[in-house]
C-alpha cells in the first residue's frame, strides 16, 4: 500500500513539473455522516446494523489539468479510516461488533467550475476509481451477562469507489462536500462465503491549490 501511494505521488509531481496548467490539491477531511452495509447471518436476521461510531476521516492529495476554466480534470489518491460499527443487540445476551477497515482509493476526479464576478468560485466535482481495502478487525460477539468476547477472524477484498459533490475555492483554499462510497466484500477467513460491507458517508474536506 506504501509503495502505491508513493508511486502516484511521483507520477502527479512529475506531471506537475511538465504542465505549467497543472495544480494540486493536497486535502484533509472528516466524516460527517457515516454508515456500513448491513450484515445478516445465515438465517437471514441482522447480525451487524450499519450505524457508527468514533472517527471517520481522510487525507487525499489530488493532481488537476486545467482542460478550460470551466473543466478541470486529474488522478488522486487517498488514505481513509473509517469509523467504528456500534455495537449490536443480536441476541438478549449477545452483543456484535467489528468487521470494519481501512482504504487507499486510487481514482479519476473531474471538476466543473462556476466562473463568477467574485474571489469565490463554486464547483462541482466527481470520483471514480478502486479502494484498496485493508486492515480489517475482527467480528466480536460479546456476552452480557459474564462479558466473555469470542472472536472471529475477518478478510475483505477490495472494489469500486465513486463519490460526488460540490464544493468553493477562495484564495487557492479549497472546502468541499462529498458523498462517497467504498464497496467491499468481507467473510470469515478460510470461508469463501461473502457479504457486502460497502462503507458510504458524507465528508467535509479542507485543503490549499498549489499552481506549477
Amino acid at each position: 500500500m506504501k509503495k502505491l501511494f508513493l508511486l502516484v505521488l511521483i507520477v502527479l509531481s512529475t506531471v506537475s513539473f511538465a504542465e505549467s496548467d497543472f495544480y494540486i490539491n493536497p486535502k484533509v477531511g472528516v466524516d460527517i455522516i457515516s454508515g456500513y452495509e448491513r450484515t445478516y447471518d445465515d438465517n437471514g436476521k441482522t447480525l451487524l446494523n450499519g450505524n457508527t461510531k468514533g472517527f471517520g476521516g481522510e487525507v487525499a492529495i489530488e493532481g488537476y489539468k486545467i482542460l478550460n476554466e470551466n473543466i478541470h480534470l486529474g488522478l488522486g489518491v487517498a488514505y481513509q479510516v473509517h469509523a467504528d460499527r456500534k455495537h449490536f443487540a443480536y441476541t438478549s445476551n449477545v452483543d456484535t461488533s467489528g468487521v470494519q477497515y481501512s482504504s487507499i482509493p486510487v481514482y479519476a476526479t473531474g471538476k466543473y467550475n462556476f466562473l463568477l464576478n467574485s474571489e469565490v468560485t463554486p464547483y462541482l466535482k466527481a470520483n471514480l476509481g478502486y479502494s484498496f481495502n485493508f486492515d480489517s478487525s475482527d467480528l466480536e460477539a460479546k456476552n452480557t451477562i459474564n462479558d466473555q468476547i469470542e472472536k472471529t477472524e475477518i478478510e475483505v477484498d477490495s472494489g469500486l469507489y465513486w463519490g460526488i459533490g460540490a464544493g468553493i475555492e477562495y484564495k487557492n483554499y479549497t472546502m468541499e462536500l462529498m458523498y462517497s462510497i467504498n464497496e467491499c466484500k468481507s467473510s470469515v477467513k478460510g470461508s469463501g462465503v461473502e457479504k457486502k460491507a460497502d462503507y458510504d458517508r458524507i465528508t467535509l474536506s479542507v485543503g490549499y491549490r498549489f499552481n506549477f
